[in-house]
């Protein structure tokens, strides 16, 4: 591993960017970095090169930055949880920020992370709920779904109807942007919304507001595409486990801080920019496997809820947060009976899990009694908890469990 400073300038803030075969991507964020409304002198902008073959590695030796600008060489590549503490180690910033290689950040980004470290000690500063995506370049091996969205940029950009049809015809990297288009924010004519962009306004800001109050389950959006945290919040529940492949153990990071007091909070101004590029299908079944590696560690029902999003037809995540709240509760309230509801409940979480990893269909949750009068006991604690009338959402998801 070789590392490389530009600078040694003292600095409040160390954004973290792990990349791997990102350029010019990852230059173009960059840039976008360097057009903040902030003193980047106390800035240093960390970028883990995970072992890549293209041309990131002369972007210092071609660029010279305003921020104190660490650039460290991995010889191989060890994967991106790896890579970013990596980072955290070479940090000095007492704020750190987790960016991807390919986000664009709008002028103001660094200011509203630093605003709210220095209001709220131990917080998480989340902008993955406002995350676009943008196409800066055509690249091979763009999905049919990614052409076909682009497309929808023509009527509105006709310039770039040239720039597809040379595409189209060449098959080759077609750069659309420059760091001019960062520089006059024109760049966002080349952006479009994401679907899950408006469902967290409709599912969590509409319920629970920006800073997410109530909401149970907010270190699953502890995406590291676009996060901050203090360092100390860091030192005090350690690195990031360095799973295998793709996922899991940015939002494993996020379980362990929010357990350990961490205030989760977001803003409607922290709208960033994700530039498209192929991606490798293989993960999803990676993120299967790495989010059983998560469950099986803590195996707790606060964190083994978010499984019912695996369901054929899934709870969404206010209804999660709304029957975990509730689970909660029912242990509260009492928390000696409903013992088998409880223990059945924390099962077919874990089977969701289990069949998910192993890319099973998820049916036969219910665990099998080996006693008659087991099942006698389950039917009469659902009978009085129904009667109890507080219970609606729970005993649902429980019965949908069951009939799977």
């Amino acid at each position: 591993m070789d590392t490389i400073n530009n600078n040694n300038k003292s600095v409040d803030i160390s954004v973290i960017i792990p990349t791997y075969n990102k350029y010019p991507q990852n230059l173009l964020t960059l840039f976008s970095l360097e057009n903040q409304k902030f003193d980047l002198s106390k800035v240093e902008v960390i970028m883990v090169d995970d072992g890549s073959t293209d041309q990131t590695s002369q972007i210092l030796k071609n660029h010279n930055f305003s921020f104190n600008f660490k650039y460290i060489k991995n010889i191989k590549n060890v994967g991106r949880p790896a890579a970013r503490n990596i980072g955290i180690r070479a940090s000095s910033g007492s704020i750190l920020i987790f960016l991807d290689a390919e986000i664009l950040v709008q002028p103001d980004f660094l200011s509203i992370h630093s605003h709210y470290h220095k209001a709220q000690h131990n917080a998480v500063v989340t902008g993955v709920l406002f995350i676009k995506k943008l196409y800066s370049a055509l690249i091979p091996g763009f999905s049919d779904s990614q052409l076909e969205q682009f497309k929808t940029l023509l009527k509105h950009n006709p310039a770039l109807k040239g720039k597809y049809v040379e595409f189209l015809k060449n098959d080759d990297y077609t750069p659309l942007m420059s760091k001019s288009h960062i520089l006059n924010q024109s760049y966002k004519s080349l952006s479009v919304p994401t679907d899950y962009e408006e469902f967290y306004k409709r599912i969590i800001i509409k319920n629970y507001g920006y800073k997410l109050l109530n909401y149970q389950i907010p270190w699953q959006l502890f995406g590291t595409g676009h996060v901050s945290v203090q360092k100390q919040a860091i030192e005090e529940v350690g690195l990031f486990t360095e799973y295998p492949g793709y996922g899991w153990d940015d939002l494993e990071m996020g379980y362990r801080l929010y357990k350990n007091g961490a205030i989760f909070t977001t803003d409607r101004k922290l709208v960033s920019y994700h530039q498209e590029h192929p991606v490798f299908e293989g993960i999803k079944d990676e993120s299967k496997i790495n989010y059983y590696r998560f469950q099986e560690t803590y195996n707790a029902v606060d964190q083994m809820v978010i499984s019912l999003t695996f369901l054929p037809v899934p709870f969404n995540l206010h209804e999660i947060n709304q029957i975990l709240i509730l689970y909660k509760k029912l242990c509260h309230d009492y928390p000696v009976k409903f013992s088998l509801l409880k223990k059945n409940f924390h099962y077919m979480l874990r089977e969701i899990g289990r069949l998910v990893s192993k890319q099973l269909p998820i049916t036969n949750l219910k665990p099998k009694s080996s006693q008659a009068s087991e099942e006698i006991s389950t039917l009469k604690e659902k009978k009085l908890l129904e009667e109890i009338g507080e219970y609606h959402l729970f005993l649902k998801c429980y019965e949908r469990l069951e009939k799977l």
